[in-house]
C-alpha cells in the first residue's frame, strides 16, 4: 500500500519472497511550472499484547526523521506524521516519499516478501540523482477526533544535505491518544507557502482476537521452522461498506533479533498463512530465536486540498506480542 516507481526500487532491494507492492490512490496531478506539491499524513499506533515483561521490541519503525518517542516496551505507542512536499513533477512522488522518510514497502495481499537491514542502506544510493525536495510549511496543523484534538508541532527536517529541506508536522508525544474506528479531521491555518486546508479520512479498527495456530498472541506464539503459521484475527470487512472493504489491507510482520522481517498482506478476511518456507534460518537467521510478531490493519485514504495535487492518509493500526522459532 504505498510507494510507486520508488517503492518499486524499494521492494526490488526488499529481496525474497516479493510478488507485488500495492500503490497509493491518488488523482491526477496539476503541474505547474514543472512542479508538483505532495500531501502524505500517517496516522500510527501499536499495541503491545504480551503479557511478557521481557519483551520490549519497539512496534513502531519511526522515519529517520521522526524525533525519539516512548521507550521501549511500551504498552502502546502512537505516531502521526505529516508532510507537504513541492517537487519536480518529473520526480516520482514514491522516490521522494522514501528520500524524505522511511519508505513503507507492502506486497500484494496473498503474498510476502522479506525485508532485511541491507535493503535500506542500497535505497538511499538511488537518491543521489533526486531534485531538492522543499517540505512546505502549512502554519498551524491540527489533527481532530469526536474525542481528541491534537496540535501538531512544527519540525525542521535534519538533513546535512541541500536534497531536502523545510518542515513536517508530528504529533508531540507517544502516548497521544488515537482512537479507531474514528474520523479523523486535518485542519491548517495557511501560510505564505500553503493555502488553508481542512480533510478528513476513516481510520479502521486495530486488529482484534488474533490468534497463531491455537495460541492467542498475547500469550506468546511459538512457531516450528519449515511449517505455515495460520494468523487469524476478527474480520471487520462489513464496516464502511464496500469503499472500505476495498481499501483495508492486513499485515503480518515477523522480525527476528537479527533485524530481518518476514511480511506478509492478506485480504481483511479473518484469516491468513505465513508460509513456512519463509520462517527458516534464511530469512530470520539462526534457530532457536526470539521474533516479535506483529499484525497490523492498513487503509490508505486519498485527500484533496486547496494547493495540494497528491494527497494520501494513511492509518496504521497494530498489535504485537512474543514469538519463538526453532527448528522441529
Amino acid at each position: 500500500m504505498r510507494p510507486h516507481g520508488a517503492l518499486a526500487t524499494s521492494c526490488l532491494l526488499a529481496g525474497a519472497a516479493l510478488v507485488g507492492c500495492s500503490a497509493p490512490v491518488a488523482g491526477d496531478a496539476t503541474e505547474v511550472n514543472g512542479v508538483v506539491t505532495q500531501g502524505v499524513v500517517r496516522v500510527e499506533r501499536a499495541i503491545n499484547l504480551s503479557r511478557d515483561a521481557s519483551l520490549t521490541a519497539t512496534p513502531i519503525e519511526l522515519d529517520d526523521a521522526t524525533p525519539p518517542s516512548a521507550g521501549e516496551g511500551a504498552g502502546a505507542v502512537t505516531n502521526v506524521l505529516a508532510k507537504f512536499m513541492r517537487l519536480s513533477s518529473a520526480m516520482d512522488p514514491e522516490l521522494a516519499e522514501g528520500a524524505v522518510g522511511k519508505p513503507f514497502v507492502l506486497p500484494s495481499a496473498g503474498s510476502c516478501m522479506v525485508l532485511s537491514p541491507a535493503a535500506d542502506d542500497e535505497a538511499v544510493s538511488s537518491f543521489s540523482s533526486l531534485s531538492p525536495i522543499e517540505l512546505l510549511d502549512a502554519g498551524d496543523v491540527t489533527m481532530k477526533t469526536e474525542s481528541t484534538e491534537m496540535p501538531l508541532a512544527a519540525r525542521a527536517f535534519p538533513d546535512v544535505g541541500a536534497l531536502v529541506f523545510g518542515v513536517f508536522y508530528t504529533s508531540r508525544d507517544a502516548t497521544s491518544d488515537l482512537p479507531a474506528p474514528a474520523r479523523y479531521v486535518f485542519e491548517s491555518s495557511g501560510s505564505g507557502q500553503l493555502d488553508r486546508f481542512a480533510f478528513e479520512a476513516d481510520a479502521p479498527a486495530g486488529p482484534e482476537e488474533v490468534r497463531i495456530g491455537d495460541a492467542e498472541l498475547a500469550d506468546g506464539v511459538d512457531l516450528d521452522a519449515g511449517v505455515g503459521a495460520v494468523v487469524q484475527w476478527r474480520a471487520r470487512a462489513d464496516e464502511g461498506g464496500d469503499s472500505g472493504r476495498t481499501r483495508d489491507v492486513i499485515y503480518v510482520d515477523v522480525t527476528s533479533a537479527h533485524g530481518a522481517t518476514v511480511r506478509c498482506a492478506f485480504r481483511d478476511t479473518g484469516r491468513g498463512v505465513i508460509p513456512g518456507s519463509l520462517l527458516d534460518p534464511s530469512t530470520l537467521g539462526p534457530l532457536p530465536a526470539n521474533a516479535t510478531l506483529a499484525v497490523h490493519r492498513t487503509r490508505q485514504v486519498p485527500f484533496n486540498a486547496p494547493g495540494i495535487d497528491l494527497g494520501e492518509v494513511r492509518f496504521d493500526l497494530s498489535v504485537n506480542g512474543r514469538a519463538r522459532i526453532a527448528a522441529r
